[in-house]
């Protein structure tokens, strides 16, 4: 029998009994539980790390700076990238990066925890495999989770050496923070390895929305304002004159005053590399008043 709309404890009634819209799906749980599986897949290949990995801990936060409370105050920090642009961070505490670094060097993670240091490139490259890894898997254990909604597959970019300028590399947002603590067999020392999740489509930053005849225009004013930031960053410069490449127990036996020859022809070629490797520029060794020089291509004669 149809109901009529002049019969309003008729219609209370049948909203009183009517079910409940079901509540979508929640992946959280099952994303902590398969970044502990993650963590497990990845170091597998590391002999003698013996990682001990727990229930991790997962929360959403509602804006970037709760969730940026999460990380470690030192150790190492990177960006993670999926398809579309979303961004998001991982962050190993200094006791992870070094049991890797170990691990890798000696075969085994030291008892003694070290003090907090400033990661070098040479960490950096060590623990990347861990986190490439990390990461693929971590993929995997959460592609059919019904409540994901995060980007499917993110891949290790850069670190961030400067912490204060992650609010310039991630948007505001409701990220998924999901947090490790670890430990390693036979010593008590304790790590920890935190992931970032983005939301879904994050891809761009505040006050970038695109609309359907395209991308806003950026504003003059941040761009000048932003060139002029990145003209003032410092960025160091390393003048390469060769490389040779030298058996191991060839380099252990070099003693001061050993000599390491090299033809003449190497002064024609040397390269201008940035810190992370990356070339600039090739020159030529000279001097100028006495002290030596590099002269890059187009600079006038001396």
């Amino acid at each position: 029998m149809p109901v009529s709309s002049s019969d309003p404890v008729l219609r209370r009634k049948i909203a009183a009994h009517a079910r409940p819209a079901p509540e979508p799906p929640d992946g959280t749980a099952e994303a902590a539980t398969g970044f502990t599986r993650a963590l497990r897949h990845a170091a597998a290949p590391f002999e003698g790390l013996g990682l001990q990995a727990g229930a991790a801990l997962a929360r959403r936060e509602a804006g970037l700076t709760a969730a940026l409370a999460a990380l470690p105050e030192a150790g190492l920090l990177a960006v993670i990238e999926a398809e579309g642009g979303a961004r998001g961070l991982v962050a190993l505490s200094p006791g992870m990066v070094d049991a890797l670094v170990e691990v890798q060097t000696t075969g085994r993670v030291d008892a003694g925890e070290l003090p907090p240091r400033e990661v070098t490139r040479i960490d950096e490259a060590l623990v990347r495999e861990f986190l490439d890894f990390t990461l693929a898997a971590f993929a995997q254990e959460t592609a059919e989770l019904p409540g994901r909604d995060w980007p499917a597959r993110l891949v290790h970019g850069s670190r961030v050496p400067d912490r204060g300028q992650v609010s310039l590399l991630l948007p505001e947002g409701r990220y998924l923070v999901l947090v490790a603590d670890l430990g390693f067999e036979g010593v008590t020392r304790r790590a920890s390895v935190v992931l970032l999740l983005p939301p879904e489509g994050a891809g761009a930053m505040p006050g970038s929305s695109a609309t359907a005849t395209g991308p806003a225009p950026a504003d003059p004013d941040w761009c000048r304002a932003r060139q002029g930031m990145i003209d003032r960053m410092p960025l160091p410069l390393e003048a390469v004159l060769m490389r040779v490449t030298r058996p191991l127990a060839e380099v252990d036996r070099l003693a001061v005053g050993d000599l390491i020859p090299f033809g003449a022809g190497e002064l024609a070629h040397v390269t201008l590399e940035t810190g992370a490797g990356a070339a600039v520029l090739c020159g030529r060794l000279g001097q100028i008043g006495g002290r030596r020089a590099l002269r890059l291509p187009g600079a006038p004669a001396p």
